[in-house]
């Protein structure tokens, strides 16, 4: 079994990169300084990708690294019941993942805060303030290119025949779900499922989640 878990309004309550967009927007009366909003919007309304949006709106903050992560430690939280989730996928030899359109520093300062270790299919970032970003899923054919695909971190992460449970909440998130075994949703990817008749289960807390994962192990063992 693996469990693949979208990030930002999932495993974490809020929006994790929004917030530190919101706290550190700089000041829009600076020569060449966008509010990030303006910026998202440019991305809702097609002009640019998803990508385009982030580095933009991140590119051109002044908080350092560690002012970002030292901002999620203390102001986001995990979704109730993630911590056991992992707990229990650690002691019974489960993967679990967290696949994100996120920046690896805010994904990561999030996890070690609730001493939560589990793979982070995030995007990379390099260089000493983390403005150099790498996709490593990428994938030419997806819809969020050159973002991350979604799919392909599922499908590097499944052996065959592997039994693989996804939650996410988000548009992007609809891709896995269709080629999950069990999906656990959010609106607006709940919408999306219903809309495509893909079955999931609502997704309010991981304690469902943790329950489903325990009675497959039963069943299976």
């Amino acid at each position: 079994m693996i469990i693949l878990c979208d990030f930002d309004d999932t495993a974490a309550v809020q929006n994790v990169g929004q917030m530190l967009l919101e706290r550190f927007q700089p000041d829009v009366s600076q020569p060449g300084v966008v509010h990030w909003r303006d910026v998202s919007k440019r991305r809702a309304d097609g002009e640019i990708s998803l990508a385009e949006y982030q580095e933009i709106s991140f590119r051109q903050m002044t908080a350092t690294v560690e002012e970002q992560r030292a901002y999620v430690r203390s102001n986001a939280q995990l979704r109730p019941g993630f911590t056991e989730l992992a707990a229990y996928c650690a002691a019974n030899g489960i993967r679990l993942a967290v696949t994100s359109h996120g920046l690896d520093y805010y994904v990561r300062a999030l996890l070690d805060a609730n001493g939560v270790n589990v793979e982070s299919h995030a995007v990379r970032t390099h260089g000493p303030a983390a403005k150099t970003y790498e996709y490593t899923f990428a994938d030419e054919s997806c819809a969020w290119w050159p973002g991350n695909c979604k799919c392909k971190a599922l499908e590097s992460c499944r052996s065959d025949g592997e039994h693989v449970v996804y939650a996410g909440d988000g548009v992007s998130d609809a891709c896995p779900a269709a080629r999950a075994d069990a999906v656990f949703a959010r609106e607006p990817l709940a919408g999306i499922c219903r809309e495509r008749g893909i079955a999931y289960r609502e997704l309010s807390d991981f304690f469902p989640v943790l329950e489903y994962v325990q009675a497959h192990m039963q069943a299976v063992r």
